[in-house]
Order: C-alpha cells, then structure tokens, then sequence
C-alpha cells in the first residue's frame, strides 16, 4: 500500500455519532474520515497537552510509589502536609478546566457540545 502520510484504522462508534457524522459530512460534501480528521486536528493541540500531562503523572505516581515504598513512617508524616496541599491544588485545576469547559459561549458548528445561550441569543 503506497504511504499517504496518514494511517489506517478502525473505530467502532455509536451509531448516533455515525449518523452525526454522516449527515455533517454531506454538508461539507466529504465523508466520515475526513470529518474525523478534522476534528482530531481541532482538538490535537489540547490532546497533545493532556496526553503529557497524564503521562507526566503516571511518571510522578511511579516515582512517588518507589519513594513511598522504602520510606519509614516518620518520612511519610513529615511530607504528609505537603503532598495535601498539592492534592487540593490538583482539585482546584480541574474544578477550573470543568468550569471554564461548562462555560464555554461558543457556538458549535459541527455537532459537538450544545452552545450555552447568550443573552443576545435569548433577545432574538
């Protein structure tokens, strides 16, 4: 197979996500997989960010995990504080990327979140 600078795969979806897929590519006079594409290529740059994220958690978890692991009890309860704070701090950063996604005014031209009505919406 000649190298198109993509790759192939399969996905199974929810058929009412097909039909979503369908019908915005017939307005876009595509297909499934270039809508895909297109929405992948929106949400990359926020994609990208996440994956480091998780994956530089899984790193911390598994250093902290080995640390916690051959420390004595007296060591944990010196951290014990520290390691609190930083859960709340953690808490705190996804409270605001939900609250921030929530609140997004945003109107969505490709079937993706429900837009929150503006003011200006209400007044038409």
């Amino acid at each position: 197979m000649p190298q198109t600078g993509v790759s192939r795969v399969t996905v199974a979806l929810d058929p009412a996500d097909v039909d979503l897929l369908d019908r915005l590519a017939a307005l876009e006079g595509s297909n499934r997989s270039a809508v895909l594409r297109s929405l992948l290529g929106e949400v990359r740059p926020m994609l990208v960010q996440t994956v480091g994220a998780f994956e530089a958690a899984v790193a911390a978890r598994k250093q902290l995990d080995e640390a916690a692991a051959s420390a004595t009890v007296s060591e944990l309860e010196q951290i014990r504080d520290e390691v609190e704070a930083m859960h709340l701090r953690a808490l705190g950063a996804v409270a605001k990327l939900e609250g921030l996604a929530a609140s997004d005014p945003r109107r969505s031209n490709h079937g993706g979140h429900t837009p929150t009505p503006t003011p200006e919406d209400e007044d038409s």
